[in-house]
C-alpha cells in the first residue's frame, strides 16, 4: 500500500474512532456508578434525610452514611431500602435495569373486583414480588383457612 493511501486509511480510521468514541467511555457517564451513589441519588430525589431513611428502614443514620460514602459495600437490608425508596432492587444493588419499579400485574378474577384490599397489614406489592409458586402456596393455605373457618362457623368479626 502506498504511503499516501496508508495516510488516508489511518486518517479515516482516526476520524471514525473519534466519532464513535462517544460509545467507548473508560468510566460511566452517570453519577450513579456505585451502590452508595445510587442510594444517595434516590434518597435526595425522594427528599429524605439520611436519618429519615434510616428510621424507615430500621437502620442507623451512620449505616446509611457509610453506604453512601461507599465505605460499606454490602447492604444487608437492600430489599427493605429499595422498598422504602420505591425503586427496583436490582437497580439499587447492581445498577441494572430501570430505577423505577415495574408495575406488577393485577389479576382480578373475582366478584369483588374494585373492592378494597382486605389485608391492610400486608402490602399487595409484597405478594406480587413472590414467585408464582410461592403465591400458589399462600393461595392454597388461605383457601384452606377460609374453608376451615366456614366449616367451624367461626364468627366473621374475629
Amino acid at each position: 500500500m502506498s504511503s499516501g493511501r496508508l495516510l488516508y486509511v489511518n486518517s479515516l480510521t482516526y476520524v471514525i474512532v473519534v466519532i464513535t468514541n462517544v460509545f467507548d467511555f473508560s468510566r460511566s457517564i452517570t453519577n450513579v456508578n456505585t451502590f452508595g451513589d445510587r442510594l444517595r441519588h434516590v434518597r435526595t430525589l425522594r427528599r429524605l434525610t439520611q436519618a429519615e431513611l434510616a428510621r424507615a428502614c430500621g437502620l442507623s443514620q451512620g449505616a446509611i452514611g457509610n453506604y453512601e460514602a461507599n465505605s460499606r459495600h454490602s447492604a444487608k437490608k437492600v430489599f427493605r431500602i429499595a422498598e422504602v425508596l420505591n425503586v427496583n432492587v436490582a437497580w439499587l444493588a447492581m445498577g441494572t435495569g430501570p430505577m423505577e419499579p415495574q408495575e406488577t400485574p393485577q389479576i382480578l378474577e373475582d366478584r369483588h373486583i374494585g373492592a378494597a384490599w382486605p389485608f391492610p397489614e400486608i402490602d399487595p406489592a409484597r405478594l406480587w414480588a413472590l414467585s408464582a409458586q410461592q403465591r400458589q402456596v399462600l393461595a392454597n393455605a388461605l383457601a384452606g383457612m377460609v374453608a376451615a373457618m366456614e366449616d367451624d362457623g367461626m364468627d366473621s368479626h374475629v
